[in-house]
Formats: C-alpha cells, structure tokens, sequence
C-alpha cells in the first residue's frame, strides 16, 4: 500500500511505474475515514487510509499492480461503499462520496494503453531472430553452399600461392566429406538439455526483475505465477539427469558406494557454492544474522536424499515381464521412499501443534484471518526452521511481507520444504526410468502426458483446482506444498513430452540455443547472481518504465545464453 496523500490538491502527472492516483472528493459535512485493503490480502481487515475533513478533497497514490478494495465510514457507523477496483498503470482516478453512498470510480486521466506492449514487441523480435537463424542455418547447411564455401576457400589459398587451379576433379569429393561429417548422429537427449537451459533462462530473467511485471514476480503467498514454476521443473530435470548418470556409473563397475560418494561429493559442493552465494554482496558475510538456505542448498540436499536412494536400489537389469507396468516395477522400491517422503511432509504440517498456532496452519501470519495468527508465518514449516536455524539465518524478506505486514521471517528455501522438493526430484526420477525402460518414442510420449496429467489432476483435488485459499492442501511455492509439487511435476511432464517430440523425434528443433545453456546450467546460475547489478547486465534506469526494465532484463538473460553458446563451442562445461 502506497500512504502518499495529497490534501485539497489534485493527483501529480509525473506517476512512477505500477502507479495510479485516485482522487476523493468527499461532499459529506463530517470528517470521512477512508479504509483501504488488497484483496489479495486473504481475510484481513481494512486498514485506515486517511482521513477526509468535513466537505475536502484528497488524492492518493495505489499500487497497480494488485488489485484493491476501499470503503469509508462516518464516526463510527457501519461500512459505505465497499468498492473493488483494479487501477491501471499511470491513470488517474476520482470517487464522489456523499452520506451513505458514493458514486462508481471514473477515469480523469486514461491509463497506459501500451502496458503490455514491450512483451509483444520482445516477443517479435526474437521470433524474427530465430526465423533468421534458421535460415541462415538451412543456407549454410545446405550440400551445394557446403561444397562452394569449401571450393572458395581452396580456390583462395591455391591463388594466393599457384594462381588459379587448372582443375576442379577433386572437388566434389572433399565437399562431400564435409557434408557427412555435419550429420554425425548425436544421442545425447537434447530436449533434456534443452528443458534445463529453458529453465535457467526464465531463472535469470525472473531473478533479474522480469521487466517488473507482476506475472514474472512470485505470488505473495498461496497461488502460481510463471516465476513459480522454474524452480520446481530445475528440480524435475534435475531428477531426470541423475538416473541417467547414476546408470551409467554403475553400469561401468564402479561400486555403489564409490557412486554414493560422489554423489556426496556433488551435493557438498552445491552447498558450499550456496553458502557462498550467500555471502556475495554488503555486509552478508556477517555470520551473526547469514542465511543458511538457498536454491543450491535445496537443490543439493534434495540431489543427495534422491541420489542415495537410487544408488542403494537402482536395479541395472530391469523386471522381464508386466511391460506396461515396466517403468512403475523398475523402481518400485523408490517409489515407497519418496512416497514416505511426502506423507511425513503431511504429516508434520499437519499434526505438528504449533505453539499458539495450532496444527495444520498454512498461512503467511501478519493480518491473514483477520491478524489471529500473526507469528505463525509458515507455520509447521516456519515454526521448525525458527526452532532449529534460528531467525536471525532466515530470509528476511518473503514476498507476503508487504501485503499481509508480517513480522516474522521465512525463509521460502526452509527444512521442512526438502521432503517434498526430493519427492519432486523423484517425479523427474521417474520420468528418465521411462526413457530408459521404453525404446519408443509414442510409448515414452504417451506416459509422459499420462502421468503428467494424473499428477496435475491429484494436486488439483488437493487444492480444490484453485490458486486462492481453498482445497485441503492450497497451492504454495513458499511453503512448497504438495498441491504445488504435484502440478509442476505435472505440467513438467507435459512440457517434456513436447520438447521430446518437437527435438529428438520428430528433429524440428535442435534445441538451440536453449541446449547450449542447458549444458552449463550451474556456471550461468552463479555467474548470472555475481553479476547482476553489473554493466551490460543491468543499469540504472533512466526512463523508469516496463519497456526499458525488460530490454534491460531480457539482455542480461541474452547475454548469459550467449555466453553459454560460446562456452559450447570451445568445448568449456563446468560441472560438480
């Protein structure tokens, strides 16, 4: 909520991004309270806007980019008005209000009408490029340019030496030897690559500002936006990586446990690189208030819980019979751990009574249901990780801070949420057993979209198939909930099946350039977070508007994808 007001003046002209300005002009002979909530703000009370003399005028200035609900009373009588709106950006509002009733909001001065204009202007231009990419690789692929590029510069080198060749004999066959060695068959799965690298580069582009538009910003607490996706799918793909390289170093004689070590191995050093992400900037090397979790950290734990599971009962021959069933038997031992791993997250949300909270609550504290939980953020999840990390090593900064005024910290990357992001990790697990369990590219397809939908429609039901505070288990990127882990898993699923189609069977698509930064994932990740209150990365703003906020994101994200192109080409990939 913005408090500006401006008394007896008209709204200012020069509005900053995500703002609007409503004018009230109040013809009542008393003073007028003005009474002001987000609806997204689940059950809680208005809070006092300001307050009106007797027959004045006011302006304030609202955030756009949540939508509202205000009303006034006189002394201390009942509610006018209730009124909900949704203010655009950089228009300016008036609302006549009179004893016990008020007119409907008008516009004085129009809202932006190009709000969403730099996104399709973005959109085009990188379609263009992509078109021209294309075709400039079709031209350079294609058997006669190969074969005149490869004479022209033959012809160059004889010349500058011989003078011109007598004889082109040889010609053909050179040209041809080129043109056999660009279709080399690679049987790397590309769309795995090529899913991850997507990832990464919706993650950068998130992390950098996502042009400050509210559909590429977290949800303040329960509900879904395209920023609370990445994650959870970097954690699918992630499984999806693991089974095959667990496979393929077991199947090399290397022993369980030398496998498990490097396992351990590699989930250390996620950690480590975490805490040191952690440390990066002003003052956060202070251990006395440093975080103890993060995206790596999560990502490392819930690597090492699955890993160690597979590695312990990774059957390398696979069940003889029951073949429709092939993928569920192959792993079926796995399936009970991370089955256990999502019934102990129930149950400890659940049951766990949290002092003066109760079990089972599920909300972000502060003003939710009217302020009776107000130190109960998170609470099974926030409650453990105060108990055992302490306060002063959580986040301090959860995105339901500003809109439900809490005074607790949480931490979004927290203990409890590891039980339920190694359950994801298996989702993806399972995904790869189906690739490795099934030759096929319609049998591997078809139980990708199956199993994606089933997972999507169970964390549906548990939601009650909506992103507010209904259904047993609400949608919650914060709390990690098992409604959320459900319907990512899912729709990762879904997603794959179609990259699988798209690149590796029916080769429409290469990938690229998305596979290249999908093969150096975790160098793009530090380097973006290194670098991203850097030159070009990112600058200070001049104009302050959503257009110039995503040319500047989007070239940040650019930036990084080319980089990983180049690291491509030389051969250079980090990995743990």
């Amino acid at each position: 909520m913005l408090n500006t007001t401006f008394w007896g003046q008209p709204c200012p002209h020069n509005l900053q991004l995500d703002q609007a300005c409503l004018e009230v002009y109040s013809s009542i002979p008393n003073r007028v309270d003005l009474w002001h909530q987000y609806v997204e703000c689940s059950g809680c009370d208005g809070e006092l806007w300001a307050t009106i003399p007797a027959n004045g005028t006011a302006a304030f200035l609202t955030d756009t980019a949540i939508r509202s609900f205000f009303y006034f009373t006189i002394g201390k009588d009942q509610h006018y008005c209730n009124t909900t709106e949704k203010f655009d950006e950089y228009g300016i509002y008036g609302w006549n209000i009179t004893s016990g009733s008020c007119t409907s909001v008008w516009t004085i001065k129009p809202p932006s009408t190009h709000f969403y204009l730099p996104i399709t202007v973005a959109f085009f231009v990188y379609v263009i490029a992509a078109i021209l990419m294309c075709v400039a690789k079709c031209v350079y692929q294609h058997e006669w340019s190969a074969r005149a590029w490869l004479l022209n510069v033959a012809f160059t080198e004889l010349e500058n030496d011989l003078g011109p060749p007598e004889s082109r004999e040889n010609s053909p066959n050179t040209g041809s030897r080129l043109g056999n060695n660009r279709r080399q068959i690679n049987t790397r799965i590309q769309s795995l690559d090529t899913f991850r690298g997507i990832c990464i580069a919706m993650m950068i582009f998130v992390n950098y500002g996502g042009g400050q538009y509210r559909i590429f910003r977290h949800t303040p607490w329960n509900g879904m936006t395209i920023a609370d996706v990445i994650f959870p799918w970097f954690l699918w793909v992630m499984g999806m990586s693991l089974v095959l390289s667990l496979r393929s170093q077991l199947r090399s004689d290397r022993s369980r446990y030398s496998v498990w070590l490097t396992a351990l191995r590699r989930s250390l050093m996620l950690i480590a690189l975490g805490l040191l992400l952690n440390s990066f900037g002003h003052l956060h090397n202070d251990l006395s208030n440093f975080r103890y979790g993060g995206v790596l950290q999560r990502l490392g734990v819930s690597y090492f819980i699955i890993a160690s599971v597979e590695t312990i009962f990774m059957n390398l021959q696979g069940p003889s019979e029951y073949g429709l069933l092939l993928d569920i038997l192959d792993g079926w031992v796995q399936w009970i751990f991370a089955l256990g791993f999502a019934g102990a997250w129930m149950m400890i949300t659940f049951l766990v009574d949290v002092p003066d909270c109760g079990p089972g609550y599920l909300g972000p504290g502060g003003m939710h249901d009217h302020g009776k939980y107000m130190n109960c953020t998170g609470g099974a999840a926030g409650y453990l990780d105060r108990l055992i990390l302490q306060p002063n090593h959580m986040y301090k900064h959860p995105t339901c801070k500003k809109i439900y005024q809490t005074i607790q910290p949480y931490d979004p990357e927290g203990l409890l949420g590891t039980l339920t992001a190694a359950f994801l990790v298996h989702l993806g697990v399972h995904a790869s057993r189906v690739l490795l369990c099934y030759d096929s590219s319609k049998s591997r397809i078809s139980r990708w979209i199956a199993f994606g939908f089933v997972t999507a429609m169970v964390g549906g039901m548990l939601c009650g198939f909506s992103f507010k505070d209904t259904g047993h288990i609400p949608i919650n990127k914060n709390l990690f909930s098992l409604s959320f882990v459900l319907l990512t898993g899912g729709f990762a699923n879904l997603v794959f099946a179609i990259l699988y189609f798209m690149i590796d069977h029916k080769n429409w698509w290469s990938g690229f350039p998305f596979n290249h930064a999908g093969m150096n994932s975790i160098l793009l990740y530090v380097g973006h977070e290194i670098t991203r209150n850097m030159f070009p990365w990112s600058w200070k703003a001049i104009y302050g508007t959503h257009g110039e906020y995503l040319a500047m994101n989007l070239c940040g994200t650019t930036i990084w994808v080319v980089i990983a192109v180049i690291l491509y080409q030389k051969k250079i990939f980090f990995s743990i």
